[in-house]
């Protein structure tokens, strides 16, 4: 008999993420395979806090042609350092302490060349890294009440990113909703366009019957 879960109905909770790269050239291509940087892929809390209180772990899928490309990383930070020489996209696959909890997939593309960022230290590096939120729809109750516990959250400072994820987030939101907004322009000329033509084909259909019932000629009676 399987067990009922009791979740939080009519709850939402978002935890925001960043996720991305950092990438350092050697200067040089390493003669034993050509690879010519140092690359790390993360996905890490926005906030001040401890991500392992919610995620269980974080599965990083690389590319084939690495040593065991299925990376496993168990506990903050979750990580993968490695070299090379070519960018190509890496699956990250998050799963949640309460195993209740479907585990969510990510994707992003390991930048080698560009962006490039000057350090508060002087020094360049390459750093892609994104906003995102993870959405918990009615999440269990347990895991409600980890994730609705703030006493582990401090307030991001965003220097803490190095990109400026704030005005990244307020860019991409503005993004979102207006294409929203132009769907929802579309939805409704489309529903008028609808209307329209159902409005002529019960006119058409009305014309038809009429026609007919003028045009179709009496019997003749015949004595």
């Amino acid at each position: 008999m399987t067990e009922t879960v009791e979740r939080a109905k009519g709850k939402k909770i978002s935890k925001p993420i960043v996720y991305g790269n950092t990438a350092t050239p050697f200067g040089y291509k390493r003669e034993s395979d050509g690879h010519s940087h140092q690359w790390t892929v993360f996905v890490k809390p926005y906030h001040y806090e401890d991500p392992s209180l919610y995620i269980r772990k974080v599965q990083f899928k690389l590319h084939d042609s690495y040593a065991n490309p299925t990376r496993v990383v168990e506990k903050p930070p979750f990580e993968v350092t490695e070299t090379g020489w070519g960018e190509f996209e890496v699956q990250m696959r998050i799963y949640f302490v309460d195993s209740n909890e479907k585990p969510i997939t990510a994707f992003h593309y390991i930048r080698l060349f560009q962006p490039i960022v000057t350090l508060p230290n002087g020094s360049q590096q390459v750093v892609s890294e994104y906003y995102d939120e993870i959405v918990f729809q009615e999440p269990t109750m347990a895991l409600y009440k980890i994730l609705n516990d703030t006493s582990e959250m401090k307030k991001c400072d965003n220097k803490r990113h190095t990109n400026d994820l704030v005005a990244h987030k307020k860019k991409s939101m503005e993004a979102i909703n207006g294409a929203r907004d132009e769907i929802n322009r579309e939805i409704e000329d489309i529903k008028e366009s609808l209307m329209r033509a159902h409005k002529l084909l019960i006119k058409y259909s009305e014309d038809m019957d009429d026609n007919m019932s003028v045009d179709t000629p009496r019997e003749s009676i015949s004595m």
